[in-house]
């Protein structure tokens, strides 16, 4: 049996929060990695097409089980190497808390932080401030979750944390995470910041895309 193997480039949100998770479970030897180098069209190359047709990462391939969204592979990595660790997903309830956050997740937070940067990187905009309220929407809706339970799902570390996070994040570039209109967030999002792993999984792939984004925005030039 040979591991599996993880095709990723740490610029991108969902890879990072992949890269939490397996840092979170311990499993960094357990799981090849390839990478494939975003700005440099590397997932369009026919041989990764061939893999993912949406030319996407992360992809994680198992044998013959290829996944395409960062969402199920957080599911199936916590399937596979959470048992008998914080985060196993047996309880339904609890899964259930957490995939509704995933799709909050896929479905809201990071296709907005997409759109937002895609239009970045295609000089679409001239005034980052005009194309936030979508942005602040969002994170409107991560303060309310965050007045019910101490992380984004429940009451422990799940995740679902790895995944927002990842977007957050990207998203502080161009959003600034205000204390007076976010306490939750920003209380939370703060104590993400002081996991062990979290520079080495997160801010590394973070302060590189930054760099682009900076680039772009001509921020600091």
């Amino acid at each position: 049996m040979t591991n599996p193997v993880l095709y990723y480039d740490d610029v991108s949100p969902p890879v990072r929060s992949v890269l939490l998770t397996m840092a979170a479970l311990n499993i960094d030897d357990k799981i090849n990695k390839h990478w494939i180098h975003l700005f440099g069209a590397a997932h369009l190359r026919r041989d990764f097409v061939e893999i993912n047709p949406l030319h996407t990462v992360p992809v994680l391939k198992d044998e013959e089980l290829v996944l395409t969204d960062s969402h199920a592979i957080l599911m199936y990595l916590c399937d596979v190497y959470g048992p008998g660790t914080k985060f196993t997903l047996d309880d339904p309830k609890k899964r259930a808390q957490v995939l509704n956050r995933l799709c909050f997740n896929n479905s809201v937070f990071f296709q907005r932080d997409a759109e937002l940067m895609r239009k970045i990187f295609r000089e679409e905009i001239n005034e980052v401030s005009d194309h936030l309220k979508p942005i602040e929407e969002a994170i409107d809706c991560l303060e309310i979750y965050l007045n019910s339970t101490k992380f984004v799902a429940c009451d422990e570390l799940t995740v679902a944390d790895f995944s927002i996070v990842a977007t957050l994040s990207t998203l502080e570039t161009v959003c600034p995470i205000s204390e007076s209109r976010w306490p939750k967030v920003k209380a939370w999002y703060e104590e993400m910041q002081r996991l062990a792993y979290y520079y080495e999984a997160n801010q590394v792939g973070l302060s590189k895309l930054r760099a682009k984004v900076n680039h772009k925005l001509h921020v600091g030039y």
